[in-house]
């Protein structure tokens, strides 16, 4: 007997109005064969279900911790606040009913095809009235691509809009084959221009994700939005930026969409139990994106 498909999913965020046009349903997918050391979404990185635990929420919370006694892997260890050893934990998923602060959440739940396109296309009013849609993000969608090719096969038949947010990193013939005729529009990421330091801070080389760029470029007949994250020190340097607005200005491309730097993330990383070496903490001011978006328009 064939198993129904499922993806695993870490969120599913409402009324989005910066990933595509109107109003959009914005699902994202858990698992990335990037490793950014300033993720936005670290909770979308691991392909595996985990889970969220805020200390300060159980700290606080007047209970007895019966969530470590229900605990068989030793996941869940005794005090107040209780710790928490996430590369332990099985999702048993017992541990949620008891926290009564909520101070321990799931990250990552897996869906059908019908389950994922019932929760969309209850804002089927809003799509429909705004020219909105359904985005794909994560995370990386293409890591679940028959699902996705699936889901967005669905979506084009109920008549929604669809989009993707890509970091590149897929393959590109089944990319083709799978996924893009069920799609009007995609982002792509694009962050390094250079090999190595993509490897160093994203922990992969580009020269695939370049790649795929120049192919959807030649291949699609929808919109192909380039983004660039802008990470202090990282992303958002002249050489980078430079690098960028050269290569696009050879494939033509003339729209790049420039996304400021927000350290919330951070703050999801001590829920997650990982530590990182990036500490930029501030947000980036209007006078830091004209310098950025000066550096690309130099090419």
């Amino acid at each position: 007997m064939q198993t129904e498909r499922k993806a695993l999913i870490f969120d599913i965020k409402r009324d989005c109005s910066e990933d595509g046009p109107g109003i959009r349903t914005t699902v994202f997918f858990k698992g990335c064969p990037l490793s950014c050391v300033w993720c936005h979404n670290p909770e979308g990185k691991n392909p595996k279900p985990g889970i969220s635990f805020n200390e300060t929420a159980c700290f606080a919370a007047d209970c007895k911790r019966k969530c470590y006694r229900q605990c068989k892997t030793g996941c869940l260890k005794k005090g107040k606040p209780i710790s928490v050893d996430h590369s332990l934990c099985s999702r048993c998923d017992k541990c949620f009913e008891l926290c009564e602060a909520k101070a321990i959440e799931p990250v990552g739940r897996w869906y059908s095809v019908e389950e994922l396109f019932y929760e969309v296309n209850i804002d089927k009013s809003f799509y429909d009235s705004t020219g909105g849609g359904v985005t794909l993000s994560g995370g990386e969608p293409t890591m679940q691509m028959e699902f996705i090719s699936s889901f967005l096969q669905k979506l084009k038949s109920g008549g929604i809009h669809t989009a993707i947010e890509t970091c590149g990193f897929f393959d590109y013939h089944h990319f083709q084959d799978m996924v893009l005729p069920y799609l009007d529009l995609i982002f792509f990421d694009l962050k390094l221009i250079d090999d190595d330091e993509s490897s160093l801070y994203t922990g992969q080389s580009n020269v695939k994700i370049l790649q795929n760029f120049k192919r959807l470029v030649n291949d699609a007949n929808i919109p192909i939005i380039p983004r660039v994250p802008l990470i202090p020190d990282i992303t958002a340097t002249r050489e980078n930026l430079a690098g960028i607005g050269e290569f696009l200005k050879k494939l033509k491309v003339t729209d790049c969409a420039l996304m400021p730097y927000n350290p919330l993330w951070h703050d999801k990383l001590g829920k997650l139990g990982v530590k990182t070496d990036y500490k930029c903490k501030s947000f980036m001011d209007k006078g830091e994106e004209k310098a950025c978006n000066d550096y690309l328009l130099s090419a």
